[in-house]
């Protein structure tokens, strides 16, 4: 580490000479110096010579010289010697030899790297060159030389062969060490291909582990593709903190598991494990436990301060693709706060609060638990505009003025978004009578409107205002699951039936009455399965690279990708199809 130490190093190993050496230690002191006297003027931390006679004179009198001039002249001479050693580091070389960046590009090229070896290679041998501290050791070195062949191997498939390698750059860059990562990746070459397949195919995934870099301590555990459990036994592993932990360490642990289940949950999509129908439900048992957990924890700590409101409680509402127990890994979480109890009522705590403000206080730090970034890392973005009045309104309501609410001032897309509605958080007494609540308006006790009408003219104020993204946008593509989701929220409003929060569900009980074609079943799975790897693969929804699309058709179940195209074509035209028959001029409600 201290540079003398390092030129005398070299000279007694031969690698440069005697004069070199002591041209070099030389002019290393004297620069050092002068840099040091920079400094000490104004205390700043700079390293170039002031432009200005009056300030370089200041400098040279530091160091007990005349004037810049002086100064100037000291220092020519040994920066003449050191340009023309560091000149002779290329005119000493062979050209008539490769170098090892050459070699290494060669055999990268000839692995299937492209234009992209010679980038690779320099990548490469600065790792070989111990540039991160967890590659600096004899056995990190020996280590990574055993796993290389594999890795090259691994990204030479990548669709962008540098970007991965960069990828990884970044994944070596924060380990603290690397020697039992890679003797792993080396022991194990199914965890050397996920991890390739994670880092050349999936940039959501990839810039997850460069930010985070303890996440590959999950990927490690077999255990890691593996469904993710229940609703209870996650909300328990998210309280497995150590007695007497504070709140802050609370919400920092729920983090770390939240964010491994969710990088697992994404990995077995790319390493072909499981259904993303599945991993869709499991990202929803994860986000649903982690409001269990969250929520709990703030409202202790919130009755330390406020107390208990005598015979009242809050009561947590999904709705959207939390409602429907459907998550992608990018979704954020549509909630309604509501509490049960006379809204008059008062608190009994040190500081008493009356009920609505108590409850709105509450949900605003229940929303903070999920929303704000700690040292774990961020959550969830939690979106609360499908509350009674939408952003206008108090963020928490009564049970009795969100009954009145819902029966007799919302509106036709608020009706549509109460189809998902499912109380995630309660007691069991209080989620039965919210349920009671949303299935009395839902049948009925709710303004009469115009419903296909109004469905119609909302869907085209969203296309003109939310656009899709890409060609292969599954929500908003014409024929996509926001005209499916139309469609079935429609046909389940007018008809008065079919109610159930997961989507697939109401298409089958709408189905079997003969509202819906059978064949809306088989298009929802496609756009949904769709939708979850894409979120992943590629979030702008524009067809990926090759090597890319092959993972997507296997993730579906496809053969390959013009099945896929085809699939997604065929799909739409079945969506757009019903959307124009339930959208139709018929009757209304």
């Amino acid at each position: 580490p201290a540079t003398l130490d390092a030129i005398d190093a070299l000279a007694g190993a031969g690698w440069i000479d005697p004069v070199a050496a002591r041209d070099l230690s030389d002019a290393y002191v004297l620069l050092r110096t002068i840099e040091h006297r920079l400094q000490m003027i104004d205390d700043r931390q700079t390293h170039a010579l002031p432009t200005q006679a009056e300030a370089i004179d200041r400098v040279a009198a530091l160091h007990g010289l005349a004037d810049g001039d002086a100064l100037l002249a000291l220092l020519d001479d040994p920066v003449r010697r050191v340009g023309r050693h560091y000149d002779a580091l290329d005119s000493d070389a062979d050209d008539s030899l490769p170098t090892s960046v050459e070699r290494l590009a060669d055999t990268l090229a000839t692995a299937g790297f492209g234009d992209a070896a010679t980038a690779v290679a320099q990548r490469i041998e600065t790792w070989r060159g111990g540039r991160y501290p967890a590659l600096r050791s004899a056995p990190a070195q020996a280590a990574l030389e055993a796993v290389l062949p594999g890795l090259i191997e691994a990204f030479a498939c990548a669709p962008d062969p540098a970007l991965a390698i960069n990828r990884l750059d970044a994944v070596l860059a924060k380990l603290p060490s690397a020697i039992n990562f890679l003797r792993l990746m080396e022991a194990r070459p199914a965890l050397t291909r996920l991890l390739s397949m994670i880092l050349c195919h999936a940039p959501t995934l990839a810039d997850l582990l460069g930010r985070r870099v303890e996440l590959l301590d999950g990927l490690i555990d077999a255990t890691a593709l593996d469904p993710v459990g229940d609703v209870g036994a996650l909300a328990h592993e998210m309280c497995a903190v150590e007695a007497g932990c504070d709140y802050q360490a609370m919400l920092d642990h729920v983090r770390r598991v939240v964010n491994e289940k969710r990088f697992a949950l994404g990995a077995q999509i790319i390493a072909g494990s499981s259904d993303p129908l599945s991993v869709s439900a499991g990202y929803s048992r994860v986000a649903e436990a982690a409001v269990e957990v969250l929520a709990r924890a703030t409202i202790a700590a919130f009755e330390e301060r406020h107390g208990r409101v005598a015979d009242s409680e809050l009561v947590i509402l999904a709705l959207g693709r939390l409602g429907g127990g459907a998550l992608t890994h990018a979704s954020d979480l549509d909630l309604v706060f509501l509490f049960t109890g006379d809204y008059a009522a008062e608190s009994d705590g040190e500081k008493p609060l009356g009920a609505v403000l108590y409850y709105n206080r509450l949900a605003q730090r229940v929303i903070a638990a999920l929303s704000v970034p700690t040292a774990a890392g961020p959550l969830y973005d939690v979106d609360t505009r499908l509350r009674p009045s939408g952003n206008q309104g108090p963020i928490a309501v009564s049970l009795d003025g969100f009954h009145g609410y819902q029966a007799e001032s919302a509106w036709t897309w608020e009706h549509m978004a109460l189809t998902r509605a499912r109380p995630i958080f309660g007691s069991a007494g209080a989620r039965a009578a919210v349920a009671e609540v949303i299935g009395r308006v839902l049948a009925g006790e709710r303004p009469d409107r115009d419903l296909r009408a109004d469905s119609c003219r909302m869907r085209a104020e969203m296309a003109t205002h939310k656009p899709p993204k890409g060609p292969l946008d599954a929500k908003l593509l014409p024929g996509g699951l926001v005209d499916l989701e139309f469609a079935v929220h429609v046909q389940q409003l007018v008809h008065r039936t079919a109610f159930h929060p997961d989507l697939r569900m109401a298409i089958g009980d709408l189905a079997t009455q003969g509202l819906l074609p059978d064949a809306l079943g088989d298009a929802h799975d496609l756009l949904n399965r769709l939708l979850v790897v894409l979120r992943l693969v590629a979030p702008d929804a524009q067809p990926p690279a090759p090597a890319t699309r092959t993972l997507v058709a296997g993730a579906l179940g496809l053969r390959d990708w013009g099945q896929v195209v085809a699939s997604l074509d065929a799909a739409r035209q079945e969506v757009r199809a019903c959307w124009t028959r339930v959208s139709g001029d018929q009757p209304g409600e």
